[in-house]
């Protein structure tokens, strides 16, 4: 049986893992093309599961040595944070202004002869607009020195990048492959892996309904076919493509996972999916986690019930209510 650890279509984005494909290399030389002709904004945009973040490492592998790069693991960050995290892993030190302490940085780096900045913002749909602003700032205040491309998965920000006087080079990445084509990048992945005959004609057998299931995007492709050569065909025959599979499919859960989805059962009752529920509704979780009304506690009064003595309750005096047991006993758990 194959392992998530040995599966050659594991989500990864490792640059020795790229299998080209016709859109790929496209928007790679456009985008070599724009650095190169000194834009100084560039969008790379595509839809979800396209494989942005895997040409992002591409692309800086094949621009070493004219552009340094700087990369940034989490972009939902505001303008002080977002630029002081820019200075420290530029080298550069703490200041009580960062956004003019990173551009002074970039600027007397350009300076002493290093090489232009390509700063690059995956997943920039998340970045916030006041730090997009300063980010445009930064750059204007450096010129040729910064370079900012930022991937997305929703619209440019045209109206934000209007009023900072930027006209952005956009580069698009079409997200599906043709059937064909889809067919050859399949093999290349199994080549890749060196995969053993018996994944090749489980592959091969299951080349229609891979199709039908991922429409060429690379990532949904990935997850039915990893669910195949680790799970079988039936547990991708059980997948069923509906609105829970697809969702599940474009957020970042391995094979495993989308494999033990609970869309499965639909009978299968979570604690999270209650307290989502109760969230959503702003209801008391009892309401959603009792359906028989006749089986819900009474209502314990809020004053404090005094302390009964050591030598026990006097006769004919009331007993204390019972207290009240956790909402998650009801539910299978003390």
């Amino acid at each position: 049986m194959t392992t998530v650890e040995r599966d050659p279509f594991s989500d990864t984005t490792d640059p020795a893992a790229y299998v080209p494909r016709i859109a790929t290399e496209s928007a790679l030389v456009q985008l070599e093309m724009a650095l190169r002709d000194g834009a100084r904004v560039v969008c790379l945009n595509g839809p979800a599961g396209s494989g942005k973040t895997m040409l992002l490492n591409v692309l800086e592998q094949r621009v070493a040595g004219e552009f340094r790069s700087l990369r940034v693991p989490y972009p939902k960050l505001d303008p002080d944070d977002f630029c002081q995290w820019g200075l420290a892993a530029l080298c550069g030190s703490a200041a009580g202004d960062p956004e003019r302490a990173l551009a002074a940085r970039i600027a007397s780096g350009a300076a002493s002869g290093e090489p232009p900045l390509v700063w690059i913002i995956d997943d920039a749909d998340c970045l916030p607009v006041p730090t997009l602003r300063s980010l445009l700032w930064v750059q204007q205040s450096t010129g040729d020195a910064l370079r900012l491309l930022l991937a997305r998965s929703g619209e440019v920000p045209a109206e934000e990048l209007a009023q900072a006087g930027v006209r952005p080079v956009t580069v698009e990445l079409d997200g599906e492959m043709e059937s064909a084509e889809m067919a050859r990048y399949v093999r290349a992945r199994l080549d890749r892996a060196d995969a053993g005959p018996a994944q090749r004609a489980r592959i091969e057998a299951a080349l229609d309904q891979l199709y039908a299931r991922s429409r060429g995007n690379p990532r949904r492709l990935h997850t039915a076919a990893s669910v195949l050569l680790c799970f079988g065909p039936e547990r991708l025959d059980a997948l069923r493509d509906d609105e829970g599979f697809a969702a599940a499919v474009h957020s970042e859960a391995t094979p495993a996972e989308i494999a033990a989805s609970p869309s499965l059962d639909a009978e299968r009752v979570s604690i999270e999916s209650l307290v989502a529920e109760a969230v959503a509704a702003e209801q008391p979780i009892e309401e959603l986690a009792i359906e028989d009304p006749a089986l819900a506690e009474p209502e314990v009064a809020p004053d404090p019930i005094p302390p009964v003595p050591a030598s026990g309750a006097p006769p004919g005096a009331p007993r204390p209510a019972p207290r009240r047991r956790h909402r998650l006993r009801r539910l299978g758990r003390r």
